[in-house]
């Protein structure tokens, strides 16, 4: 398996190829690299607590590595996966958490080469979004305790701006995002035998799973994959992609099945993000960041 590393100098080229390859591949397991916790949140936290410490981490820190393994139906995948690394995160200015830098340089990740050679995330979330994420593809997404991972694009995707005020905001916002095609595969462990309801880490679950694959723990690239891997094992046993555990992320299961009640019994057609134009300023134009429109959002 290839992890690519995507940089400034080679993200048009890699995002098209993902582009094309997509349309064979449509199930897409992402990763999210990020630069710590500076609110932890107790074990057997409430709901409104747990989200209220994401959106003060995800609003406060920074995105430094963006995974993306694509999937066939069967679990076939192209022998490729993508790292995309961002260059927001200055160690010199930026709050962060030392032992959390000190995992990622320690999995291999540049913070130095991120700055001069990385991906500005903002104003290059308009070609990100067009070429993976736009509802067109069609498709599923797939993580693993996904709710920073989540809150992180929802971050990028509207412009850099702070999260929505509550947690029921933001899961209709990350709805919009993903279609409402998402699964979080730590949420949906605790209802299978032999996964220990869930309560273990990334690497634990794919071992129990017999899922194998070789890289570094802690790069983007390489957990997306084996979330992927780990996605189709337990499809594989439990037949899992029957779309009853879709936009359930885990730590926020009660909000979430709420917003997907509402959403069914709702009238009204389900929220679409209006389309992103491509920003010329992703590659250095020198206008500063476009602007990006989050989707309309009802009051709730």
């Amino acid at each position: 398996m290839e992890i690519i590393d995507v940089w400034e100098a080679n993200l048009l080229e890699q995002m098209e190829l993902i582009s094309v390859i997509r349309q064979s591949f449509p199930i897409v397991a992402i990763d999210t690299e990020f630069s710590g916790f500076l609110r932890l949140t107790p074990r057997h936290a409430g709901e409104e607590r747990i989200y209220r410490d994401m959106k003060y981490n995800v609003d406060n820190l920074c995105m430094i590595q963006l995974g993306i393994a694509l999937f066939d139906d069967a679990g076939n995948h192209p022998g490729m996966t993508w790292q995309i690394n961002f260059s927001d995160f200055d160690p010199d200015v930026d709050p962060y958490t030392p032992t959390s830098i000190d995992l990622l340089k320690n999995s291999g990740t540049d913070i130095q080469r991120n700055r001069r050679e990385g991906i500005s995330s903002v104003p290059c979330a308009a070609l990100l979004w067009e070429k993976l994420f736009s509802s067109h593809h069609g498709g599923t997404f797939v993580t693993f305790h996904g709710l920073y991972d989540v809150g992180y694009l929802v971050k990028m995707f509207t412009g850099g701006r702070p999260l929505p005020e509550t947690p029921r905001e933001f899961i209709t916002t990350a709805s919009s995002f993903f279609n409402g095609k998402l699964y979080d595969i730590k949420y949906m462990a605790r209802f299978y035998p032999g996964l220990h309801g869930g309560e273990v880490g990334l690497m634990k679950l794919a071992n129990m799973l017999n899922v194998k694959a070789d890289g570094v723990a802690h790069q983007a690239g390489f957990d997306c994959l084996v979330i992927g891997l780990s996605f189709h094992e337990m499809h594989k046993r439990w037949a899992v992609m029957n779309g009853r555990d879709f936009m359930i992320l885990y730590g926020l299961e009660i909000v979430c099945r709420q917003s997907k009640r509402a959403s069914s019994s709702s009238s009204s057609p389900p929220l679409r993000r209006p389309p992103l134009a491509f920003p010329s300023q992703c590659f250095g134009g020198g206008h500063g960041p476009v602007p990006l429109l989050p989707p309309a959002i009802p009051h709730v």
